[in-house]
């Protein structure tokens, strides 16, 4: 979740052969257990955001964090004037870490939109960017799209991208971000990372495919992947993406929010400034709330050759400006 301008392209997919897999539940970070999975991010924001992150007890004790009935949620303060380093809201980063496999993220909620607000879920490795950056979901204010984004070192090449400035895909068929997601009583991200590929899929609710959310998915049928990045000649996948963990957070301007702050009316007109407004507008982010069916991560247990989607050499760019 580091900022840049990027190219993001539209959604389109063609066929390649590559290697597919059978998984096999690894984590379930499901329900009561949840919390325990994961530690609390209490430092600075890294993208300079207007956020306090707080950490367990003091999430606990704002009402921010619950586990009902097994459903999980994340929320940002929505009751208060902001003060010092910002609005108290949550980052949580997963204790294990994961090097290729498969994650599923079964999501009721995610944060609405609002001026100034910056979700993601995303993972990460160590030595930032030595061990790559692959951002699931993430996008500011009011976008409609779910943007889909790789970071890396040097010498990294997808999609005819640099990937050292950040190299992504916007989803650019149904609504798969902020309000539009959440009108469709949310849905499935599912993360597919092998050493040829890294595939992200996108389900509306009324989507899902039958074996998405059991204890042995497949996604050889779940048709072509939402955003599909190939390794090859420009791009080893296992030189740049290892022991990665799994990170929800929800910041508040910082560089991509504030950034795009004045070339946004729908938000300009009502503050001066990104701070101005998520500091003195509490009832803004009533809706700014994660609300979880279940995590899990599955680890392949064999390897043999299939189709999956690739970019298909039609993309149409879209230059934004927007974090990778």
């Amino acid at each position: 979740m580091h900022f840049s301008t990027l190219t993001l392209l539209f959604a389109a997919v063609g066929l390649a052969e590559i290697a597919a897999a059978a998984y096999s539940i690894q984590d379930d970070y499901s329900g009561n257990n949840f919390f325990n999975m994961f530690t609390f991010d209490t430092e600075n924001d890294l993208t300079n955001g207007y956020v306090n992150y707080l950490d367990e007890s003091d999430a606990q004790n704002a009402n921010l964090i619950s586990v009902d009935n097994g459903v999980v949620t994340i929320s940002s303060d929505s009751s208060n004037i902001a003060s010092g380093r910002g609005r108290n809201s949550v980052r949580i980063t997963s204790i294990n870490q994961y090097t290729h496999g498969l994650v599923v993220l079964d999501l009721q909620h995610m944060p609405s939109a609002a001026c100034g607000i910056w979700p993601a879920f995303w993972s990460t490795g160590p030595s930032w960017p030595n061990n790559g950056e692959i951002d699931i979901i993430e996008g500011v204010n009011f976008q409609a799209q779910n943007a889909m984004t790789l970071h890396t070192n040097s010498n990294c090449t997808l999609m005819s991208q640099d990937c050292s400035g950040g190299c992504g895909i916007e989803n650019g068929g149904t609504p798969s971000f902020g309000d539009g997601f959440n009108g469709h009583a949310g849905g499935i991200y599912a993360l597919e990372w092998t050493s040829d590929v890294i595939n992200i899929f996108y389900f509306a609710r009324s989507d899902i495919p039958a074996d998405a959310l059991s204890e042995s998915p497949n996604p050889t049928g779940w048709g072509n992947p939402t955003a599909s990045f190939v390794g090859g000649s420009g791009c080893t996948i296992d030189e740049h993406f290892s022991d990665h963990q799994i990170v929800f957070d929800t910041t508040f301007c910082g560089d991509w929010a504030g950034g795009v702050w004045s070339q946004t009316p729908q938000c300009s007109n009502q503050a001066a400034s990104c701070q101005d407004y998520v500091q003195n507008n509490p009832g803004a982010f009533a809706g700014a709330y994660w609300t979880i069916n279940s995590l899990k991560v599955y680890t392949d247990t064999s390897a043999v050759k299939r189709d999956v989607g690739v970019p298909s050499p039609e993309f149409t760019p879209n230059v934004i400006t927007q974090s990778a």
